[in-house]
């Protein structure tokens, strides 16, 4: 797993705000190298005198490192329900049969689309979000270095919901895009190790549901603007990152086609020498995978938690219940310096509503094994829709 790396200038931004994190309803539950090969070789055997015999380093080749990315987490009431306690809410067990497979990754991604209550005082469930804290603490379990926060559930419970989201992914120390408390803490990058790179995570989002954010409160989370994005992709470059990573909260509800906003805005930030690979996500379906000038676009990753499904959705199509990860080699160009995708793969997953448990379709043996093949079939074909055929892993 990665470590984060928060370029803070102003270090006391987060430890003024005054909500308390700390009586929690419950408790808080790599690197690639390669050596240059320089050593003659010879056909004798060196006389004791002259010391201990070389021995040829290996090149491991170029170094690269893994990334694994997951769509929305969206915590309904009934995902919520579920987690309950007798002194709070424990949602690890929903990543139990995942946490392995996010945990090999160098950097593990998600989304969080509902925001997170400072201290469980309030809390409130679709349309307008403030879910348990002790999310966090699944989400950290799971394996995840970093989590994309701008949505358009991002403000739903005000500057509430941006402390409280902010604090908790702190706490457990998870690093996160796309939400700040203060101007200062949004004009910072999101640095992350993975590996020998170090990798910029930025995030935004189409809009929000309450409306368009005041002046003096646009910086609590961002709003898509292709120019802010550019400016920013070209600071993280100059900050030190080797790779950059933009999550985008777009796309129309229900729908496995990219709309016409994202096959426009998509391409043209791709092209960008500064944006190495675009995750998208706010369909709640997954959407297809495509390759642009040697780089990805991931237009969607669908749900990765949730209570969506036609049974509880009448606008909700039977792919809601769908998810993937998407798995992604970074590799370094030894003469360039630089680093681009070289693999995609994929691991369809789904919700079993009974208890919420995110499922590995391709090894589950405990469900009708027809319904996992037919959402393994759907998740496939929708990555493939636009031609990229991302084969299962």
């Amino acid at each position: 797993m990665a470590w984060a790396l928060f370029v803070l200038l102003v270090a006391g931004a987060v430890a003024s705000i005054a909500l308390d994190y700390g009586d929690s309803d419950t408790a808080a539950p790599q690197e690639s190298a390669r050596t240059e090969s320089s050593p003659t070789p010879t056909d004798r055997t060196p006389d004791a005198s002259e010391g201990p015999a070389v021995t040829a380093a290996v090149d491991d080749g170029p170094a690269s490192f893994t990334i694994a990315a997951t769509g929305d987490l969206l915590i309904h009431e009934s995902v919520a329900n579920a987690a309950r306690t007798s002194d709070g809410w424990d949602f690890t067990s929903m990543f139990n049969r995942v946490a392995p497979i996010l945990s090999q990754a160098d950097l593990a991604v998600c989304h969080v689309e509902s925001p997170m209550s400072p201290n469980n005082a309030r809390l409130s469930y679709f349309p307008a979000f403030l879910v348990p804290r002790e999310l966090a603490d699944a989400i950290s379990y799971a394996g995840y270095d970093t989590c994309s926060l701008a949505s358009n559930h991002a403000t739903d419970a005000g500057r509430e919901g941006i402390v409280g989201t902010v604090g908790a992914l702190d706490r457990v120390q998870v690093a996160h895009a796309g939400m700040a408390l203060s101007p200062e803490a949004r004009d910072q990058v999101t640095l992350i190790e993975a590996g020998d790179a170090t990798v910029a995570h930025l995030s935004y989002t189409y809009g929000f549901n309450n409306g368009e954010l005041d002046a003096d409160e646009s910086h609590l989370s961002n709003v898509i603007d292709e120019a802010a994005i550019l400016d920013e992709a070209r600071r993280a470059r100059s900050a030190g990152a080797d790779f950059v990573m933009l999550s985008l909260h777009w796309g129309t509800n229900y729908s496995s086609e990219p709309d016409e906003m994202q096959v426009g805005l998509g391409p043209r930030l791709l092209a960008s020498p500064d944006i190495d690979l675009i995750l998208g996500h706010h369909a709640h379906m997954v959407q297809p995978v495509v390759q642009i000038g040697g780089e990805f676009l991931v237009y969607g990753l669908g749900n990765f938690l949730s209570n969506q499904s036609p049974e509880t959705c009448t606008e909700c199509p039977l792919p809601t219940e769908d998810g993937v990860i998407v798995h992604l080699t970074v590799t370094e160009d030894e003469a360039t310096g630089g680093w681009s995708v070289t693999e995609v793969a994929h691991t369809p997953t789904w919700v079993d509503r009974a208890n919420f448990e995110i499922v590995d379709v391709l090894r589950d043996t405990s469900r009708d094994p027809g319904l996992l093949q037919d959402s393994a079939q759907r998740t496939a074909s929708a990555l493939a829709l636009l031609g990229t055929a991302v084969e299962p892993r």
